[in-house]
């Protein structure tokens, strides 16, 4: 019978980090899940109320995994709140630099033939 991981994120974790989010940025954190025939869709949702009472969505989320999966509700969250953390904190968790890869002195790498 597999066991889980003690390293997993629970419940709690989830909870510091969309704790974090709200102390550090200001923010309360909204997740929201779909089920539906190819997998169960959860998006998470930075935002606060204006002076109108009206949501105000700075940053959000989203993860889709599918129904038989063996990833539990909490690391789904805690990826999720984890990612809107990094979003506010500057690029994402999931952020990478675009383009020709660049060498050591800054300038972008020129293409060169493959040796046989």
């Amino acid at each position: 019978m597999p066991q889980p991981h003690k390293n997993a994120p629970d419940d709690l974790d989830v909870y510091n980090m969309a704790a974090s989010v709200g102390e550090e940025f200001g923010y309360l954190v909204e997740f929201v899940q779909f089920y539906r025939t190819d997998g169960v869709y959860t998006t998470a949702f930075a935002f606060r109320y204006d002076k109108e009472g009206k949501k105000e969505i700075a940053h959000q989320a989203l993860h889709k995994r599918d129904n038989h999966s063996k990833v539990t509700q909490a690391q789904v969250n805690f990826t999720l709140a984890f990612d809107l953390w990094c979003q506010f904190d500057g690029g994402g968790a999931t952020a990478a630099k675009r383009g020709a890869p660049y060498g050591w002195n800054g300038r972008p790498e020129k293409l060169t033939a493959r040796k046989r």
